[in-house]
């Protein structure tokens, strides 16, 4: 798998070392300007009633004559940690771990709002189809792999990174199941414990207790002919992957071997616990399509269906037509993708869009969402960051040594 970050050893090494060292840096002592630290808050705040925040000035670098505010940042690693700062303007980033983020909001109507995020993280040199090539080997090493063969590699390619992640998480089980088409069956199986990490991470363990450990979550990847390509799921902290392979490739669950097609339907069922109410969606499915352009490679998702809200009983006798509002038109717009076209650097970026009509319902989500930001940021966020830095940081110690082993 780490060859696959170049066309050889020694670039592929170059490239690695660049790639997590670029994401890695993002989490190390990260600091905020004071004006974007407020901004951040009041943004977390107003996130689903946007009137808030909208005539704010403090909040943003620049108003456009479209009704549009913007709060524009430049991320940097200092001699300190990471910065992250306002700025009116700030140019694609080029040098190994700058990031450029842009925050739009517009209004477009009485109580109707369009959020637009972009963020352009740089991570070196290597090219779209090497990260591609790279995240295609990984999934595909169980077809030739048991469990024993699975885990006593992960530890010889990667051990510092199997030290630090196992402070959190235990790999649980690895099915390998041969077909008679000559395919491969896989789960993976995966638990999250947080009582690992309570003694040197203790705040980022109290978080997780309250809102990751309740939660539950099923997503599942399907085509038109009704086949399902990929299944995860996760509750009570135990989390699974379903998926088929033959030489590599990706295939339906079941049926015969073909191509996975270039667009999908993805369906999310998401629960989480607030207090004593469970909220949540189901049968939130949206268009999914894989990014294969020149240059650039990733994946694209758009829910334009509401789903089923399952909300407290007194919450959901509220008027509801504003839930569906953020579905119309385009809908709900989330793009990832890795990018060698931008300039010297090559980009992971990110993109969303949301829509948001205000109302009493739709403030008392955000009212909830502000509420788990809020107990997030401080302690507990500086300490997952920390564990997020030390994890990036053991690959990208892992995938050099493995890569410069016999030079």
């Amino acid at each position: 798998m780490p060859n696959a970050l170049g066309p050889n050893r020694p670039t592929a090494r170059a490239n690695a070392d660049a790639l997590f060292d670029g994401l890695a840096t993002r989490f190390e002592n990260v600091q905020r300007a004071p004006k974007f630290l407020q901004a951040r808050a009041k943004l977390g705040r107003y996130a689903l009633s946007p009137s808030g925040v909208y005539g704010d000035t403090s909040v943003w670098t620049s108003a456009g004559t479209d009704s549009t505010r913007t709060l524009t940042l430049a991320g940097a690693r200092t001699p300190t940690g990471y910065l992250f700062a306002p700025r009116a303007t700030v140019g694609t980033p080029s040098a190994t771990g700058e990031a450029r983020h842009v925050i739009r909001l517009r209004r477009r109507a009485e109580s109707e709002y369009q959020w637009e995020t972009i963020v352009d993280h740089a991570i070196g040199s290597v090219r779209a189809t090497e990260v591609a090539s790279a995240l295609t080997a990984f999934v595909a090493a169980p077809e030739h792999l048991g469990l024993a063969q699975i885990r006593a590699d992960h530890k010889e390619l990667f051990p510092r990174a199997s030290r630090v992640l196992g402070e959190l998480f235990l790999l649980d089980t690895v099915l390998v199941s041969p077909l008679p088409d000559h395919s491969t069956a896989v789960v993976v199986r995966f638990r999250m414990d947080p009582d690992r990490i309570k003694g040197t991470r203790p705040n980022f363990a109290k978080y997780l207790d309250k809102y990751v450990s309740p939660a539950r979550y099923r997503l599942r990847l399907t085509d038109g002919r009704g086949a399902t390509w990929l299944d995860a799921a996760g509750e009570d902290n135990v989390f699974s992957l379903r998926y088929r392979l033959k030489g590599g490739e990706l295939l339906a669950l079941n049926g015969t071997a073909r191509p996975i097609p270039d667009s999908l339907q993805i369906a999310v069922d998401f629960s989480a616990k607030f207090m004593i109410f469970r909220v949540g969606v189901s049968s939130l499915v949206g268009d999914f399509r894989f990014v294969r352009e020149d240059g650039e490679r990733g994946w694209l998702v758009r829910f334009r269906r509401e789903p089923d809200w399952h909300l407290p009983l007194a919450v959901s006798q509220l008027i509801r037509t504003s839930l569906r509002h953020p579905f119309k038109g385009d809908g709900i717009t989330i793009r990832v993708t890795v990018r060698d076209n931008a300039g010297p650097q090559s980009l992971l970026s990110r993109e969303a869009s949301l829509a948001v009509q205000e109302s009493a319902i739709v403030r008392w989500l955000g009212g909830l969402g502000n509420s788990a930001m809020s107990d997030f940021a401080g302690r507990a966020e500086v300490e997952e960051n920390r564990f997020v830095y030390e994890v990036l940081s053991a690959l990208r110690a892992d995938f050099v040594a493995a890569l410069s082993a016999g030079e």
